[in-house]
């Protein structure tokens, strides 16, 4: 019987490609466009990365060249990128409060 495989957390994703020292660029490329580029294991950490959000109960992760994920970008790297999963998990869990009524 086959075992069905674990879900990577988008930490071992970090630690998983920082072993394969994977590193995106990502800058304004004109008024309406980002640039995305990489190798192929940058390209492939970018999209395991999101992989791993969609699938994960973490609802958000955020990466910037000046910030928290600093080193899987390269030094022409202007913007970072803040990867949001809908619904957000902590919006389901306000609407299911039940509001007390109050006393009269």
């Amino acid at each position: 019987m086959m075992r069905a495989k674990r879900r990577l957390s988008t930490n071992e994703v970090f630690e998983e490609y920082a072993r394969k020292n994977a590193k995106i660029t990502m800058r304004k490329l004109d008024k309406n466009d980002v640039l995305i580029e990489g190798d192929r294991v940058a390209l492939e950490f970018l999209g395991n990365l999101l992989l791993t959000c969609s699938a994960s109960k973490e609802h958000s992760v955020n990466i910037s060249p000046k910030g928290a994920g600093s080193a899987r970008f390269t030094r022409e790297s202007t913007l970072g990128i803040y990867i949001h999963r809908l619904p957000c998990p902590d919006r389901e869990k306000e609407r299911r409060v039940v509001p007390k009524r109050r006393a009269r």
